[in-house]
């Protein structure tokens, strides 16, 4: 699924531009593969990142050495790809697809050939090239979103009197640009701008803009204009955990955990709904909600968790349907699942009956060597463990002796899930002061946001590390657990 996600999204930023008729290329054709997987033709060079497989080839482009952006390519291309303001452009003519091999290179060792051509240049010509990019694709609605714009000069001479303009779409601008600034030929010049969410969102993505202008040699104003497009991350992640063994008429238990992860309360909706062939146990449904639908507003950051109880009917495999969580944000409804493939095995329980059998008479030919009171016996025993059986080793720690604004070593801790269920674990301090709650930390996170996955016969170790505030009295001691 990645890695169809990564060529998507890549296919999203390249863009065929028409040709012009007018412009004159140089080109040429090359071969690449994983083991041969650059090539440079003048200013330009061209990096393969990945093949899939199925005809298709990510490249990186640089000129100079600057990243100026990406594309992907394809079997047989019918269309020109072009960047760096149609300065260059790429063709796939024969891409390993192993749908139709042997027609270029093989599954183990996939290859491309290539058409890169680039554009005969014109002396005396004023040349600008933009790119803008940010540093991630999609953020909370907390995050700072960091857009980088590189501003080349790839002409012959010197530029003047270049300006920027940048189009946030509604997020608030943190930085004033340079205006009216030169630059040298063959030179380029960096600058970031830092953009805020704004208070009240109104739509779920935002298109940054940048448009430059400079004067031309004929003394004509020239413009050019790139974009880059942001999205916001989904807010709440949704995690369902079952029962995965039982025999029929024992209880299976089911917990959802519901988090927001970002800095602004969510109204969300949660429905799940049984099985098939299951039955609900009353009194064990959070809130009572017998239909399995819950209603309530998520603080930031804040985890909920709902659980029920429910008896199978029926013996086999049982599929168990996702939890779903709906919020609305910008007037649109969105929902996240919980994803969790679980199927429940449900089991025929066994049954003893005690009978006595009359001894058979013996024959002529039986060989009797022994009777009732002497024949050899078998002691059993057996001990039915909770499904849910867990054991967490050691039971002490000891921090040692720590010093205000002290952080100790870690230690670590053993979770084993013993029983035939997988189980979320989370984790809480009671009976204690202000600093094992506020100092205590599990795998460099606070103890709030701990909550790790344990399947069966599975073992996790996490480690402890406890942070003494520098207010802390010192000769103290203190205990919680």
């Amino acid at each position: 699924m990645r890695r169809k996600i990564i060529f998507c999204t890549l296919l999203i930023i390249t863009i065929a531009f028409p040709i012009a008729s007018a412009t004159e290329w140089d080109s040429a054709t090359f071969t690449l593969s994983m083991e041969n997987p650059v090539v440079s033709k003048g200013d330009y060079t061209i990096n393969v990142v990945e093949f899939d497989g199925y005809g298709m080839v990510a490249l990186n482009v640089y000129c100079n050495g600057l990243f100026i952006g990406n594309t992907v390519l394809m079997n047989n291309d019918s269309n020109w790809f072009y960047m760096d303001n149609e300065k260059i452009r790429f063709k796939g003519i024969n891409v390993t697809d192993q749908r139709i091999l042997p027609m270029c290179g093989n599954v183990h060792s996939p290859q491309a050939e290539i058409m890169f051509a680039t554009e005969k240049s014109s002396k005396d010509s004023r040349f600008m090239a933009l790119s803008i990019s940010t540093d991630k694709d999609e953020y909370l609605t907390d995050d700072q979103v960091i857009t980088t714009m590189q501003i080349r000069n790839i002409g012959e001479v010197k530029v003047d009197d270049i300006h920027l303009n940048v189009d946030t779409d509604g997020l608030v601008d943190q930085v004033d640009l340079p205006s009216g600034f030169s630059l040298e030929d063959g030179t380029y010049r960096s600058e970031e701008i830092k953009l805020r969410f704004p208070a009240t969102l109104h739509k779920g993505f935002y298109n940054i803009s940048v448009n430059m202008s400079w004067t031309n040699a004929h003394g004509v104003q020239d413009f050019l204009t790139e974009s880059d497009s942001i999205s916001i991350t989904q807010p709440i992640e949704i995690y369902k955990s079952i029962t995965n063994e039982v025999s029929l008429g024992q209880t299976v238990y089911t917990s959802i955990s519901v988090e927001n992860i970002q800095s602004r309360p969510v109204r969300i909706r949660l429905d799940d709904v049984l099985p098939m062939f299951f039955t609900l146990i009353d009194g064990t449904v959070t809130d009572n909600k017998q239909d399995l639908n819950w209603n309530f507003i998520l603080a930031p950051h804040e985890r909920k968790v709902v659980s029920y109880q429910m008896i199978p009917e029926q013996v086999g495999a049982h599929r168990v349907p996702d939890a779903h969580v709906t919020w609305n944000l910008w007037g649109t409804n969105y929902t996240n699942s919980s994803d969790s493939d679980n199927v429940i095995a449900v089991y025929q329980g066994v049954s003893f009956l005690e009978k006595d059998f009359p001894e058979p008479s013996p024959t002529p030919d039986d060989v009797i060597v022994g009777n009732n009171e002497n024949s050899p016996e078998i002691l059993m025993s057996v001990t039915i463990r909770s499904a849910i059986s867990t054991k967490v080793t050691p039971d002490k720690l000891d921090f040692g002796k720590l010093a205000p604004g002290d952080t100790s070593e870690r230690s670590d801790i053993t979770i084993k899930n013993y029983g035939s269920c997988k189980i979320l674990v989370t984790a809480n301090v009671a009976e204690t002061g202000d600093l094992h709650k506020q100092g205590l930390g599990i795998d460099g996170n606070s103890l709030e946001s701990f909550n790790v996955t344990v399947v069966k016969n599975i073992v996790k170790n996490p480690y402890v590390s406890l942070n003494v505030p520098e207010q802390m009295k010192e000769w103290e001691v203190k205990r919680g657990r």
